[in-house]
């Protein structure tokens, strides 16, 4: 076993926070998701992610105090019953995760699946067939630990909205570190997980291995500093302000569809939000300053259409004649034929890799898992939509969740679990729905 670089700074940067300020926890453990693809310790070849190292660490910190809060199962810190049913939850997706990974794999042993272990493109002429392997424990492993992530959020340490917001800048800051010093990036200390194939500089990959999950961080990125613009003060609108400049820099180095298909889903869906909210306050208005932004926005893009069209139309119709596009799909449609096969109990987390996070899940966990995951997502964005703190941490989770949907499909990615976090665990005083007074002044 071996330590990397930056799993000491991790585990130094944990034990710190921990003795000398217990409420900046959580901007190191955001911070550390940044780095999802980073090896914090390598273990027989294996390595393990900087976020989950900082849950193992967390554990080994807080045992006894960790013992006293799972007694008090249930309970939020101010005695409140809110935590009780995500727990639950939770609790029962680990569980169903664990009893079909186990049994999935040998009662459907020998099905055609696309192996998570080798590429998507490879697999289309030539699908692997499904075996239980040590694979299928691993991603049970990692699901158990984000669900232990949310059991113990807000209950060791505070959280709020912050807790994804760190995250994301820390890995809009580098991604746009990169574009200027790719001759001296560090890419012995970031790109060290062994088995991974990381994209080389021609599209920003950031502190990832591939575009497309700096694509899911964009997504996020637009959605949390778009809302702190709308709700923050002064400062936090300057700041906002900066991060999404950064966010559009990025996004054109990056040039991924995964943003690009994201960031379009997203902006429908903070539409829907806004029309809703005005039809429910009975009321119509729209700030001044929102009419002159979107006059500098609309002007602007009028002024580069060519440019536009080349980057969007034109990047996503060479997407759709590629091959890979052509594999992708042909993964997903493989995943829906098993989910049916495997009469809609999956065949178990491990089995099989296909391009959208919602096939993954429908095909590995079945009917249940989607069921249970969804009743999570659910539980989060309505507490989200509720309160204006966290409502940029429910943006957030949405842009994560919508650009893996399109093209990650990976249900240990961190962000994933902060965002689910950040969203259902903040103390918000007072404990209450947003009035309809409340809702019409931030529509308007």
């Amino acid at each position: 076993m071996s330590v990397t670089v930056l799993g000491i700074v991790t585990l130094l940067a944990i034990v710190g926070v921990w003795l000398v300020r217990r409420e900046w926890t959580q901007f190191v453990v955001g911070a550390t998701v940044a780095f999802p693809q980073t090896a914090g310790i390598v273990v027989a070849g294996n390595g393990f992610p900087l976020f989950y190292l900082a849950i193992v660490l967390l554990l080994v910190l807080a045992f006894p105090r960790m013992l006293l809060g799972l007694s008090r199962f249930g309970r939020a810190p101010a005695g409140r019953q809110e935590r009780l049913v995500p727990d639950l939850i939770g609790v029962a997706l680990v569980a169903w995760a664990a009893v079909i990974s186990v049994a999935g794999p040998r009662i459907f042993e020998g099905m055609r699946v696309f192996a998570p272990e080798l590429g998507v493109d490879a697999q289309v002429v030539n699908m692997a067939t499904l075996h239980p392997s040590i694979g299928n424990l691993a991603q049970v492993g990692y699901v158990g630990m984000g669900v232990l992530f949310l059991l113990l959020a807000g209950r060791l340490f505070p959280v709020d909205a912050r807790l994804i917001g760190s995250g994301l800048w820390v890995a809009i800051v580098l991604a746009a570190v990169r574009i200027v010093a790719e001759p001296w990036w560090p890419h012995a200390l970031l790109q060290n997980m062994p088995g991974f194939n990381y994209a080389t500089p021609e599209r920003l990959s950031g502190t990832f291995y591939e575009p497309s999950v700096l694509g899911l961080y964009l997504t996020a990125a637009a959605g949390y500093f778009g809302a702190r613009l709308l709700w923050s003060g002064a400062a936090g609108r300057v700041a906002s302000v900066l991060a999404l400049a950064l966010v559009g820099i990025d996004f054109v180095k990056n040039g991924s569809g995964t943003a690009l298909l994201g960031l379009a889903i997203l902006f429908g869906l903070a539409g829907v939000v806004a029309l809703v909210r005005q039809l429910r306050s009975g009321r119509f208005g729209v700030r001044p300053l929102a009419i002159i932004a979107a006059v500098v926005v609309v002007g602007g893009a009028l002024s580069q259409i060519p440019i536009i069209l080349q980057f969007t139309v034109g990047s996503a119709a060479s997407k759709a004649d590629s091959d890979s596009f052509i594999a992708r799909t042909a993964s997903n449609v493989r995943s829906g034929q098993i989910f049916l096969e495997s009469t809609g109990l999956g065949i178990g987390l491990g089995g099989n890799r296909p391009s959208s996070l919602f096939m993954l899940v429908l095909s590995c966990l079945g009917v249940i898992g989607i069921a249970l995951v969804g009743a999570l997502v659910f539980l989060a964005l309505r507490r989200a939509l509720r309160f204006r703190a966290i409502e940029p941490g429910g943006w957030a989770l949405a842009g994560v969740l919508v650009a893996a949907i399109v093209a990650v499909p990976d249900l240990s990615t961190p962000a994933i679990w902060i965002g689910l976090a950040a969203c259902l665990y903040p103390v918000v005083a007072p404990v209450r729905s947003v009035t309809r007074t409340e809702i019409a002044t931030s529509a308007t």
